[in-house]
């Protein structure tokens, strides 16, 4: 197998043992008081296997496990259970992310949405899908479009959340937060959303998505306007058209500390 048909057999292998324990397991806490489940880790424990058996040299970054020394500039980037919480509220909103990282740029990513048997994939040049067919970003402008967002969990990045999101909400009432970064990007690239951001981003959550994004037509950046790597500290992705209003509106919060909450 190459990498994209490994990475969609690890994603479907490990979404059908998350849907054989949906309702059946219990949330644990982890030191940042975020949620794991005995799922997250035996999806990872899966997905591991899948692509090292076939990758042996490729290094590895896993939500649960943490990352794997190596040389390679190669990384798998893995988000086995993205939507822990919902899962855990046996809420539908939740998927797996794969992605495939060359010197630190998704070049290869695939989200899959169990709980609609939603398969999406992009290889870098090649476009993005949607179970074979192929998707492309919405067309909407700023005021037709519906935002979604998440943040670290971490004190600064709710604080800066609190004030991008007084800054954007007055203008925008199409805002929502659906905790599923992966599936969020996928909607994005699907054009069923027009713009996904974060504050405090994590490699595993918006690898996959990444690409998916940029593939379907759409514009990926961090909040200084500059592309995406796994080292970005913060994700923007967008249709496009509304991407420079977005990035201005958190840029205006950002600088000058706009709205009610969480200033510093």
């Amino acid at each position: 197998m190459n990498e994209l048909e490994t990475a969609i057999h690890a994603a479907r292998d490990a979404g059908e043992l998350l849907m054989d324990y949906f309702g059946r397991v219990r949330p644990e806490y982890k030191e940042d008081t975020s949620i794991v489940t005995k799922a997250d880790i035996m999806a990872e424990e899966k997905i591991k296997s899948i692509l090292q058996k076939e990758f042996p040299g490729y290094g590895f970054i896993g939500e649960e496990s943490g990352r794997d020394e190596t040389e390679s500039e190669y990384i798998w980037t893995v988000d086995p259970l993205d939507g822990t919480t919902n899962y855990t509220m046996q809420n539908p909103l939740f998927d797996v992310s794969i992605a495939l990282t060359f010197k630190g740029e998704p070049i290869l990513g695939v989200v899959y949405y169990p709980f609609r048997d939603e398969l999406f994939y992009a290889e870098k040049g090649r476009g993005a899908f949607l179970n074979n067919m192929r998707i492309s970003v919405s067309e909407a402008d700023f005021d037709e479009s519906i935002l979604t967002f998440c943040n670290n969990r971490d004190t600064v990045s709710r604080k800066r959340m609190t004030r991008i999101f007084s800054r954007i909400k007055p203008v925008n009432n199409k805002l929502r937060q659906l905790g599923a970064g992966g599936l969020e990007l996928a909607f994005v690239a699907s054009g069923r959303t027009g713009a996904f951001f974060v504050v405090g981003s994590n490699s595993w959550d918006v690898s996959a998505g990444d690409i998916l994004v940029r593939e379907a037509g759409g514009t990926v950046t961090d909040f200084d306007g500059n592309p995406y790597s796994i080292d970005s500290k913060d994700f923007l992705a967008s249709n496009g058209r509304i991407h420079d209003r977005l990035l201005g509106l958190i840029q205006e919060a950002e600088e000058t500390g706009t709205g009610k909450w969480g200033e510093p």
